[in-house]
């Protein structure tokens, strides 16, 4: 199955965060050819309340796996609320935000692009059987919050708890998803520099 990579949960190193609030896995990334990252998908545990690392000229969204956790941007609007219910929530890496879990640890998948050179999007799948269209010029990956089997191209993967796959550009025109639990589909499309 050309242009498919599975990318197993118990493969992922932790890198610690320096204020000590939680740990975060990476899951895939392109680099951009100037030793920084194109884009980046990440896993995170958040153990207690604090503020987000800034990152300049990176649009991110942030989706919530498990548990609930509150967004607050300050100047005195309400925290915006993230859980596995909700859709991912969109913001530029480089707005002050802190994140606060609301009633225990939150594990949270973290897409960052850089701005004007990528566009990304994260869609939640409920439990159940989908066939999926892969957009051609795009990058997806499934991440699986429980059981899973993936179809593409005549093959099929078994995934556990936040095990992924990682489909390159031009992989195939679908996949069919059979899920025990929500799945998350991450898309991540080239923008065509304007001269």
């Amino acid at each position: 199955m050309s242009g498919v990579r599975p990318l197993p949960a118990a493969q992922r190193t932790a890198s610690p965060w320096k204020n000590g609030g939680g740990v975060t896995r990476e899951v895939a990334r392109q680099d951009d050819g100037a030793g920084d990252f194109l884009w980046r998908v990440s896993i995170a545990e958040v153990r207690q309340a604090g503020p987000f690392s800034h990152f300049a000229d990176t649009d991110r969204m942030l989706a919530v796996l498990e548990g609930r956790l509150l967004l607050d941007f300050g100047g005195g609007v309400a925290p915006v609320v993230v859980t596995p219910e909700t859709a991912a929530h969109p913001f530029p890496g480089d707005v002050p935000v802190s994140g606060t879990p609301d009633g225990g640890p939150v594990v949270d998948l973290n897409l960052m692009v850089r701005h004007g050179r990528a566009r990304g999007a994260q869609r939640r799948l409920p439990a159940g059987t989908a066939t999926l269209p892969l957009a051609p010029a795009a990058t997806h990956l499934l991440v699986a919050t429980g059981a899973a089997q993936v179809t593409h191209g005549g093959g099929t993967h078994t995934l556990g708890p936040l095990d992924a796959l990682l489909f390159h550009a031009g992989a195939g025109a679908s996949v069919t998803v059979q899920a025990m639990a929500a799945c998350w589909l991450v898309e991540i499309v080239p923008l065509t520099e304007r001269l």
